[in-house]
């Protein structure tokens, strides 16, 4: 008896403490009611008690309707009073026993493609190429800096030079390239083609009577190669952003059989000088930037990159000339330049795909490169049949040869070219 009285007073002082929990064993609950329950307490607080019955289903009970609790399992005498009991009991209404039913896990599923047009971006292993054409501008540092140069020097020396702006006119563009995607990295190589025309005038005063008028129109064009490594650093539904590394090779050309200089005197032509000039130009070096993606609807994309560029190279200048004067002399002159400078400047793309199948899609697009230019060393050349009949001095040379590479080194010099495309891109999707 004194052994039963200690497990039931045990029992009740475990019922008094809230939260806690009886031991992982099953148990005997006894109720008011005359209701035997058989299961393993699994929570409990001031007022109630969660159990855990035989067939896994949980219970919450009210402590007020519980007699007592034992770690026996009722006798068969027990079971039967208690049936007894149900019968002849009259019908109170009772708190009803409320089964707790324990929440199923939500098992996050992986994200499945919706549709034809969607990509996994982390998964995905193609090659996307594409074509464009178009109008473009190219507006190189070539002939107009000789030009601003030229006037600056001639300042200086006693002529005042005036050298209006250039003019540009349109040509056309296009570009190629193509795209490997392996899971989060992609390697691209791209080329880019600009055309153009340019027109200068410069006016050189000697007098008031006197003066030199150039001019001249001849077309421009330009070639850029890129490659780059670029990684998928963040991607959802709608976004997906990739830094990007990548080296940078540009060819420029400018050629130029059109200029003509006409000399005044007393508003009479005197002289008359054709000139033929071609500069070539070589840069190179490595750039950084970000490709983003935005996603609108399934069929619409916009692209966007931005990239810092640093560049280096030299432009290189030969020029012939053929002089008449009013007294039927004439003079054969060549020229050349030698320049190294150095670049910074940027790149921007932006295209805007329609998709027409999950692998073919249409685009339009503007692509723009912009660079200032640093001169490291400038070089210039001159001769003539008079120079090699009466040559100038060596320290005249010399000195002339110092005071250009000076002034080249403070003049500004840009490099713009830009254009506006329309085309088309391949999807090619490569098996495991």
């Amino acid at each position: 008896m004194r052994s039963r009285f200690l497990k039931f007073c045990l029992a009740l002082f475990l019922f008094s403490l809230p939260g806690s929990a009886l031991f992982a064993e099953l148990q005997t609950i006894y109720m008011r009611n005359g209701q035997i329950l058989r299961g393993e307490v699994i929570q409990q607080t001031a007022t109630t008690m969660q159990i855990r019955m035989e067939d896994g289903k949980i219970r919450q009970l009210n402590k007020k309707e519980i007699q007592r609790v034992s770690y026996k399992a009722p006798t068969e005498q027990e079971k039967k009073e208690s049936e007894e009991k149900l019968k002849q009991a009259p019908v109170v209404e009772l708190p009803p026993i409320v089964e707790i039913v324990p929440p199923t896990p939500i098992i996050q599923e992986e994200k499945k493609l919706s549709g034809p047009y969607d990509i996994d971006q982390t998964k995905r292993k193609d090659i996307e190429a594409y074509f464009g054409i178009g109008y473009g501008t190219y507006q190189p540092a070539s002939e107009t800096f000789a030009n601003h140069l030229a006037a600056k020097f001639g300042n200086i020396s006693g002529s005042a030079i005036d050298a209006n702006e250039p003019e540009y006119k349109r040509g056309k563009a296009h570009s190629f390239g193509a795209t490997y995607y392996f899971k989060k990295f992609s390697f691209g190589l791209s080329n880019n083609v600009f055309n153009g025309e340019t027109s200068t005038r410069i006016k050189s005063y000697n007098s008031a009577t006197s003066f030199q008028e150039f001019y001249g129109t001849y077309p421009e064009s330009q070639s850029i190669l890129k490659g780059d490594i670029s990684y998928l650093a963040f991607t959802n539904e709608r976004f997906d952003l990739r830094p990007s590394i990548g080296y940078s090779q540009v060819w420029g050309n400018t050629d130029d059989k059109s200029t003509t200089s006409v000399g005044y005197e007393a508003n009479s032509i005197n002289s008359v000088f054709k000139y033929t000039y071609r500069f070539l130009e070589n840069l190179r070096g490595p750039s950084i930037g970000l490709k983003a993606t935005i996603r609108m609807k399934e069929k619409w994309e916009h692209r966007l990159e931005l990239h810092y560029l640093t560049l280096t190279g030299e432009q290189h200048s030969s020029g012939t000339g053929l002089l008449s004067t009013a007294n039927s002399s004439t003079d054969f002159i060549l020229t050349g330049q030698e320049t190294t400078w150095r670049a910074t400047g940027f790149n921007f793309s932006y295209k805007l795909f329609y998709r027409l199948t999950p692998t073919l899609s249409i685009w339009a697009g503007i692509q723009n490169f912009e660079w200032k230019y640093t001169i490291s060393s400038y070089g210039q050349s001159f001769d003539s049949l008079g120079s090699i009949q009466s040559p100038s001095p060596p320290e005249q040379m010399a000195l002339i040869n110092i005071l250009l590479s000076s002034f080249a080194k403070s003049e500004p010099a840009t490099s713009k070219s830009s254009s506006l495309e329309f085309g088309v891109m391949k999807r090619f999707e490569l098996n495991n």
